[in-house]
């Protein structure tokens, strides 16, 4: 399936109030048990202790120089 992921987190970010009930509470469950089955295509960067002292190298090798979003997360679940 095609999904426009663009436009769906556009209407989240400009209706978060109206939408976030609807979409947070049942979904976060859900997808956390299910994620492994929907997983597409990564779209970001992932650091591990492995990289450790690799971590600028990394960074400067991205392609894109248009970063809206960081996420630092454990590796566990959405929380």
């Amino acid at each position: 399936h095609n999904r426009n992921e663009t436009l769906y987190h556009r209407l989240l970010v400009d209706f978060i109030d109206e939408l976030a009930p609807l979409v947070y509470t049942p979904t976060v469950g859900v997808v956390c048990q299910q994620f492994g089955h929907r997983f597409t295509r990564s779209r970001g960067m992932y650091f591990s202790l492995n990289d450790r002292g690799n971590f600028s190298t990394m960074v400067h090798n991205w392609p894109h120089d248009d970063v809206h979003v960081i996420v630092v997360t454990d590796g566990s679940r959405i929380l």
